[in-house]
């Protein structure tokens, strides 16, 4: 016989609310205009890579979200 649970997700909601923070999304398209996803950074290290792709020419390729988000930092490589 199957027990009937209540599934109150309210307050693991409110949890990781209190835990996310603003962050920025940044995909690079390519030559063949695909959409490559960057990575999920906070602010100041998004614009740090920003200005690392001014510097080679490339930000005209680059667009950013912001977002609300739980995920730490993706680990950025130099292009």
């Amino acid at each position: 016989m199957q027990q009937v649970q209540d599934t109150n997700f309210q307050e693991q909601i409110e949890q990781a609310l209190k835990r996310a923070k603003n962050k920025k999304v940044l995909y690079l398209y390519d030559e063949s205009g695909y959409k490559r996803l960057l990575g999920v950074f906070d602010k100041r290290k998004a614009s740090r890579i920003k200005k690392q792709l001014r510097g080679k020419k490339l930000i005209n390729r680059v667009t950013e979200f912001e977002i609300r988000t739980t995920e730490p930092d993706s680990h950025w490589g130099r292009i």
